[in-house]
C-alpha cells in the first residue's frame, strides 16, 4: 500500500546572507507531527531544502506546485492548507486535530 507523501521544508533555512527562517505553515505541521508521532508510521514525511527548484517536488507535481507544505494522497489529490493537512491526518490515522 502506498503511503500519502507529506512535503515540508527543513527548518531553519537560510534566505539571504545570515538570515535564518522558519515556515510558519510547516512549523504548525511539525508541531502536529510531534504530538501525533504515530502518523510518521503511516505517512511518508519528506523534509525538503528551501531553495528552488525543489527537484523532488517538481518531479512529482510539476514546477508550478513547489509551495510547501503539501500532502499528496494516494489518488494524487493535493492538500495544501496546513489545518486541512492536520485534520485529514487526524481523521484518517487518529490523533489530535486542530481545535476549531
Amino acid at each position: 500500500m502506498t503511503k500519502p507523501k507529506l512535503f515540508i521544508l527543513k527548518m531553519p533555512f537560510e534566505d539571504g546572507p545570515g538570515k535564518f527562517w522558519i515556515c510558519s505553515h510547516c512549523a504548525l505541521i511539525e508541531g502536529a507531527l510531534s504530538v501525533n508521532a504515530h502518523w510518521c508510521d503511516q505517512v511518508d514525511v519528506r523534509r525538503i531544502d528551501f531553495p528552488k527548484p525543489r527537484k523532488e517536488v517538481v518531479d512529482l507535481l510539476g514546477e508550478a506546485n513547489q509551495w510547501l507544505p503539501v500532502l499528496v494522497l494516494e489518488d494524487g489529490k493535493l492538500i495544501k492548507e496546513p489545518n486541512e493537512v492536520i485534520n485529514y491526518l487526524a481523521d484518517r490515522f487518529g490523533g489530535a486535530a486542530v481545535h476549531p
